[in-house]
């Protein structure tokens, strides 16, 4: 499958633009990232949700090649199914898409669209898949939102009244929305009539159209709500309260395998001899049950990559990205035979997790 058909066209910058300038087109095109580019040089991405994570007291002359993340372009002729794992590895919210001089973006929403009908999502209900989130209250200030979104990492926050019911939705594109406001209201107010942000409620900003559904429907009606309303979010709700949250990544989790209990997702080896696959996958899994023992993991990511071919002879390259209770852990090792390669990974992983798992058990004895 083409990659072509389900990218978009993306915002494109110059490095020297201004921050306010970018989030305003940002929130105009409801676009979450942009592509910057000096003189058709490729130099990476920009995020909304960095730019509302970072406090920046003058956006209107603020340059923009601040907040570059060099994420390297990916050819159009790229599985998904690669796509998929190198964004779950990296989390990236998009990446940028290069065919010839022309640059293209693809979302995780977009991604999520092309697989709907994956057998990984058969019979799976939203009750399976769901996390309670991390909310607010319609009174809660802006300032406090933002908050909420510097401390704990995520883009999204339901927000909900004193009954602990759905008002609605803010992420990353609603705050840059209150911090353009900010700065217009500060060039054009008088002695007397400044209002300060921290005074203004989140209500204010609070979307009422964010889709909802209940515990049990399925997997596929969240991507079918999600692509039809543009928002990457869906609140499961029973009677009328919050129960749960579904967002793409939630979602791109399943697609994967399952070794006791853990997501396992392992991709670049397609190619690969049967039987090299056949001792990868046992590796992993052995790997997985091990590890797995030290802290409890609740999703691995392998991704391998081919390097330096000589004759007959292929460099691997391995990188892997573990979410646990404790946390993230990454690791990566080279190798010229990729079973030795995945055990070097698996070495340095397992080295980091006893360091953490001794630390903390040290700090409980103290």
């Amino acid at each position: 499958m083409s990659l072509l058909p389900i990218c978009e066209s993306p915002l494109i910058f110059d490095p020297k633009d201004s921050v306010s300038k970018l989030s305003a087109k940002m929130f105009d095109k409801k676009k979450h990232e942009a592509i910057v580019l000096d003189k058709n040089n490729y130099l990476g991405m920009v995020f909304a949700r960095d730019l509302v994570k970072r406090k920046i007291n003058k956006p209107e002359k603020t340059e923009i090649k601040k907040f570059v993340t060099n994420i390297n372009p990916i050819s159009f002729e790229t599985s998904p199914e690669d796509v998929i794992n190198t964004v779950m590895v990296n989390d990236f919210k998009s990446v940028p898409i290069k065919k010839g001089n022309n640059f293209l973006v693809l979302t995780k929403l977009s991604l999520l669209n092309s697989i709907k009908d994956s057998e990984s999502f058969r019979g799976k209900k939203l009750e399976d898949v769901m996390v309670f989130p991390y909310c607010v209250s319609d009174d809660d200030s802006i300032a406090t939102a933002m908050s909420v979104l510097r401390q704990t990492g995520v883009s999204r926050l339901p927000v909900l009244n004193k009954n602990s019911e759905i008002e609605g939705l803010v992420d990353t594109l609603d705050l840059l929305k209150a911090n353009i406001s900010r700065v217009r209201l500060q060039k054009g107010e008088r002695l007397g009539d400044k209002i300060k942000k921290r005074e203004a409620l989140i209500s204010s900003l609070t979307r009422k159209n964010t889709p909802t559904l209940s515990p049990k429907d399925s997997v596929k009606k969240s991507i079918e709500e999600m692509v039809k309303t543009g928002i990457s979010t869906v609140l499961v709700k029973d009677k009328k309260k919050l129960v749960g949250i579904i967002t793409p990544k939630m979602i791109l989790k399943l697609f994967s395998g399952d070794v006791s209990g853990v997501l396992v997702t392992l991709s670049g080896i397609k190619d690969e001899d049967p039987f090299i696959k056949s001792v990868v996958d046992e590796e992993v899994s052995n790997s997985v049950k091990k590890l797995n023992k030290i802290i409890r993991i609740e999703h691995l990511i392998v991704h391998i990559d081919k390097h330096h071919k000589t004759g007959d002879r292929v460099k691997y390259s391995v990188k892997a990205r573990l979410m646990t209770e404790k946390g993230m852990f990454f690791a990566n090792d080279f190798a010229w035979d990729l079973t030795k390669a995945i055990g070097g990974m698996i070495h340095k992983v397992e080295k980091e997790m006893i360091k953490k798992k001794s630390k903390n058990t040290y700090k409980r004895l103290i």
